[in-house]
């Protein structure tokens, strides 16, 4: 296992908060990404105004994406097992992936891409509750 798992059984470090350390609540979330990086831009929505208020933007790097999506994954399983499944309302649903454009139709990446955003779709839509 040490060969798989290089740092298995090294103490872990501490978690320590900085002095600037804030707690923002969001229930809004766009997205960047480039070849190197990730990034999640934070917002609430202010329904006075009719718009998102953007505060804070956190860029990672993709192995750090991968490793979020596993720990959110993990702990959403775990919410719905414990309180039970959390609903989404129909009206925030994405919406399927809109068809390829025509400029695009010819490249096998765009394709292959496409077809991911569908399959992930499909995978969230039959996640969820009847409606």
């Amino acid at each position: 296992m040490a060969k798989e798992f290089p740092n298995a059984g090294q103490p872990q470090p501490q978690n320590k908060r900085s002095p600037d350390f804030e707690s923002l609540y969001s229930n809004n979330f766009a997205f960047e990404s480039s070849v190197w990086d990730f990034k999640i831009i934070f917002g609430e929505l202010d329904q006075t105004l009719g718009v998102i208020e953007q505060h804070t933007a956190m860029t990672l790097p993709w192995s750090g994406v991968k490793l979020l999506i596993y720990y959110l994954e993990t702990n959403v399983a775990a919410q719905e097992i414990v309180n039970g499944e959390i609903k989404i309302p129909r009206s925030v649903v994405p919406a399927e992936p809109p068809p390829i454009p025509e400029e695009h139709k010819n490249n096998p990446v765009f394709q292959k891409v496409y077809e991911k955003f569908r399959e992930l779709h499909k995978e969230f839509l039959a996640s969820l509750p009847p409606a």
